[in-house]
C-alpha cells in the first residue's frame, strides 16, 4: 500500500481510510476503467439509428479503444474471467441497462429492415473477435508479420476499413450475392501482410 500511496502522492493512512485493502482499491480501479471502456463503446452506439453509420463509429471508436490501452485489455479479459458477473453488473445497472445495448441496436436495425436478419448474439461476438484479435494477438502477429506493427496509424486505419467492410457486406441488404463473390480478389491488400 505504501508503494500506492506515494505513487498516487499521498500517505498511506488516507489510502487506507479509503480503501482498507490492497483487493478493495483493485476492485475500485477495476471497476473504473471497466467503465471507461464500456462507456465509449456504448456512447458510440447512441449517436445514431442508422446502423451503418453507427456500426463504423462503433468499429472506429472500439479500435482506437483498444490500441490505446492495449495491456489493459489483456488485463481486463483477465479479471473478466475471474469476476464478470461483478464488473458486467455495476456496467449495467450504472447506466439502468436492462439488455445489452448493442444487442438492442442490431435487432432495431433488422426491424427496420436496414440490414438482413442474423443472429444478434453471433454477430457481436464475430465483430468484438474480429476487433479485438490483432491487440490480444499482437505479439505473435508481429513476428509472423514482420513488417506489421498493429498499433501503427496506417495498420488502424486499414484494420477499420477491413473489419467494417467484412461485417457490412455480410448483413447489408444492399449486396447482391454476385457483387460479394465478386467483392475478394484473392490477394492481400496490405502491404504489412506480405512477409
Amino acid at each position: 500500500m505504501q508503494e500506492i500511496a506515494d505513487q498516487a502522492g499521498i500517505n498511506k493512512a488516507l489510502l487506507h481510510y479509503y480503501f482498507r485493502s490492497k483487493d478493495k482499491l483493485f476492485l475500485e480501479v477495476f471497476k473504473n476503467q471497466m467503465e471507461i471502456f464500456f462507456d465509449g463503446l456504448i456512447n458510440a452506439l447512441e449517436e445514431t439509428d442508422q446502423i451503418e453509420i453507427g456500426l463504423r463509429y462503433f468499429i472506429d471508436t472500439y479500435i482506437d479503444i483498444v490500441s490505446k490501452n492495449v495491456e489493459l485489455i489483456h488485463f481486463i479479459f483477465w479479471e473478466i474471467q475471474k469476476n464478470s458477473e461483478i464488473v458486467l453488473n455495476r456496467i449495467l445497472s450504472r447506466r439502468n441497462l436492462q439488455k445489452n445495448p448493442f444487442i438492442d441496436f442490431l435487432e432495431k436495425a433488422i426491424e427496420k429492415k436496414q440490414i438482413r436478419p442474423i443472429d444478434p448474439c453471433n454477430f457481436v461476438i464475430s465483430l468484438f473477435g474480429l476487433c479485438i484479435y490483432p491487440f490480444l494477438a499482437k505479439p505473435v502477429l508481429e513476428k509472423v508479420f514482420l513488417q506489421i506493427d498493429v498499433t501503427s496509424a496506417d495498420f488502424l486505419r486499414l484494420r477499420k476499413k477491413e473489419v467494417f467492410d467484412l461485417v457490412w457486406n455480410g448483413i447489408s441488404l444492399d449486396h447482391s450475392q454476385e457483387e460479394k463473390k465478386n467483392a475478394f480478389s484473392g490477394t492481400c491488400q496490405s502491404t504489412q501482410c506480405r512477409s
